[in-house]
């Protein structure tokens, strides 16, 4: 959501800033994860869980409802169309009964409910296939899942990745994955660890181009494991 800022006078902290609407071609981008239970497959961090996260082939228009009857607040869903430019849409929830979006949505970057608290586990879906999710109670999506739009470019400075690893000999895994725009579909940065937390913060970004579809997988070298993934940038319209 931008921010008007009233004052005008930059702080010289361009994340500050950016958060202040000092700089109207940057934004603060911050996605975070949680998932339980992940086993030995990697499987994309996202608060639905289960599997990889598979991105429509098409722009299409999207089913919303909640497990719960009653949720019938205004759900605030923000994506790209079929030219990966930023469209949001608002539909009111139905409690049990699905609602469609009017606007064709290509990806879903964020999914947020606009009052209330929502009581059930908020779908958002086409053909039976889950493209954005929120948890009861949550009130917005928790997710890895990213892509780029257009004439922008996304500049990852921080990346913490918690585990839930417990026992000996028993460790976990985290990998990033980026599929280029009309390029190859790239899986880098695989780490394992059995402390906590990692925290990794590039002196130089790590940089997104534009149209780039971008998300973390995780898994446990045995058993079951607990990952938060929380990420850290700056989107720059170039």
């Amino acid at each position: 959501m931008a921010i008007q800022n009233l004052n005008g006078s930059s702080s010289r902290n361009v994340f500050l800033d950016a958060n202040r609407g000092i700089h109207p071609d940057c934004q603060a981008i911050h996605r975070f994860a949680t998932g339980s239970a992940f086993g030995t497959t990697y499987q994309t961090v996202w608060d639905d869980g289960g599997g990889i996260y598979t991105f429509p082939a098409s722009a299409l228009t999207m089913s919303c409802v909640s497990d719960s009857a009653l949720d019938t607040m205004g759900l605030v869903i923000g994506g790209l169309d079929a030219n990966y430019k930023p469209i949001t849409e608002t539909v009111t929830l139905n409690g049990l009964t699905p609602v469609t979006t009017t606007n064709q949505f290509f990806r879903i970057n964020d999914v947020q409910i606009a009052s209330g608290e929502n009581q059930g586990n908020i779908q958002i879906t086409n053909g039976g296939t889950t493209y954005g999710h929120v948890s009861a109670l949550f009130g917005v999506q928790q997710s890895t899942v990213y892509t780029v739009p257009a004439d922008h470019t996304f500049y990852i400075t921080q990346v913490d990745i918690t585990s839930g690893t417990i026992g000996a000999n028993k460790y976990g895994y985290a990998r990033a994955v980026m599929q280029l725009f009309n390029g190859p579909k790239l899986r880098f940065f695989e780490t394992t660890f059995v402390t906590s937390q990692l925290k990794f913060e590039p002196v130089t970004p790590f940089t997104l181009p534009a149209k780039t579809d971008f998300s973390f997988e995780a898994k446990s070298s045995s058993g079951t494991n607990d990952f938060t993934i929380y990420i850290n940038g700056l989107l720059i319209k170039e």
